[in-house]
């Protein structure tokens, strides 16, 4: 009895801390400037790469030994939370391969092993390029084909999005950096 009640214990302190952390990532998530804001693509990788690790403890939490419900919801709502993120973030002007890719394959209902495999690309490049890693322009190409093999990021009809060039970057317009136009702000003031 003693044992069950020590498991069930670390249980809920798995799922306390996972709720309070996710408590902050929804915060930040809720707080990301707009999609065509230079910073969006910084401040979402952020939040991604927390919500990953996150992700892992829980996935190690559901796979031990202590058996509990809670732990096995509580990573739901994280990978809910995560795919998400990761769709918004995809959809985003800039968004990278790894993204892209990332909501794909999960639009089709396939592992990444299973995706990397059929693609001709080595085993953990997916995950690296979810986590942020570049491919290489070979590896690059073959991503875009499976994209468009797989039908194109879901809900975008033209297919993958353009990663902007430094140039493209630099020539953005600052004034609409969070969305705001300052023009129609101030022709509407008062």
């Amino acid at each position: 009895m003693g044992q069950k009640a020590t498991l069930e214990g670390d249980s809920a302190v798995i799922v306390s801390l996972s709720e309070a952390a996710m408590h902050m990532y929804s915060a930040a998530i809720d707080a990301l400037p707009f999609p065509e804001d230079k910073k969006f693509h910084k401040r979402a990788d952020v939040v991604l790469s927390g919500l990953r690790k996150l992700r892992a403890a829980l996935t190690d939490a559901a796979g031990s030994d202590r058996p509990s419900p809670a732990v096995i919801v509580a990573l739901s709502g994280v990978r809910q939370r995560y795919d998400s993120l990761m769709a918004h973030a995809a959809a985003a002007p800039g968004s990278s391969l790894g993204q892209q890719i990332y909501v794909t394959r999960v639009h089709a209902k396939l592992s990444a092993h299973e995706v990397a495999n059929g693609a001709g690309l080595r085993a953990g490049l997916l995950d690296e390029l979810e986590a942020g890693a570049t491919p290489t322009d070979t590896e690059a190409a073959k991503i875009r084909d499976t994209i468009a093999a797989l039908g194109g990021l879901p809900g975008d009809d033209h297919g993958i999005h353009a990663v902007p060039t430094p140039a493209e970057e630099e020539s953005s317009d600052e004034s609409q950096v969070s969305g705001w136009d300052p023009v129609l702000v101030t022709e509407n003031a008062g």
